[in-house]
């Protein structure tokens, strides 16, 4: 039977040049333990999609908004776009701050709400969650939902409040 996980990890295998018949069984202890990591991550990752939305890859970024890896580069220091690292050093970038449209784009004032969480949230990870979770001062909508209704100046306001009181 094939399932689409087995094929990856046949299609790896043959890939590596390494045969399935030569993997002795420290070989098989190493792959299981790797696998273990994998799928702690994917779990992770799957945890944190139901609460901020997608988390896309740079490639999937390139081709939802059209523009050139240095576009999306730039927009990133300009905090238009909202990066997430992960521990081991790997980026995603959250869908949190585009809009609906095709081709994405930030939202109108995203900037100005990243620009405020950039020295509070290193990663990006509390930004993006804080950007997805209602708010009570936004009369129950999230940030980014107030931003798309053009409410920026109280998202601003409302985000240099918890960013404060992250750094008491």
């Amino acid at each position: 039977m094939s399932t689409p996980l087995r094929d990856i990890v046949a299609a790896e295998l043959a890939a590596s040049g390494l045969d399935q018949t030569e993997l002795n069984p420290g070989d098989a202890a190493y792959v299981e333990n790797g696998i273990r990591g994998v799928l702690s991550g994917l779990k992770a990752r799957r945890a944190w999609e139901n609460h901020i939305g997608a988390i896309l890859t740079h490639k999937q970024v390139l081709e939802v908004t059209g523009w050139t890896k240095q576009a999306l580069s730039q927009a990133v220091r300009d905090h238009r776009v909202l990066r997430l690292e992960a521990e081991d050093g790997s980026v995603g970038y959250s869908v949190a701050g585009f809009d609906g449209a095709a081709p994405a784009r930030p939202i109108l004032g995203v900037k100005d709400v990243l620009r405020v969480w950039a020295d509070a949230d290193g990663t990006g990870w509390m930004a993006a969650s804080w950007m997805m979770t209602e708010q009570p001062e936004l009369g129950g909508r999230t940030p980014r939902q107030a931003l798309l209704d053009g409410d920026g100046r109280s998202v601003v306001d409302l985000a240099r409040a918890a960013t404060g009181r992250l750094a008491a």
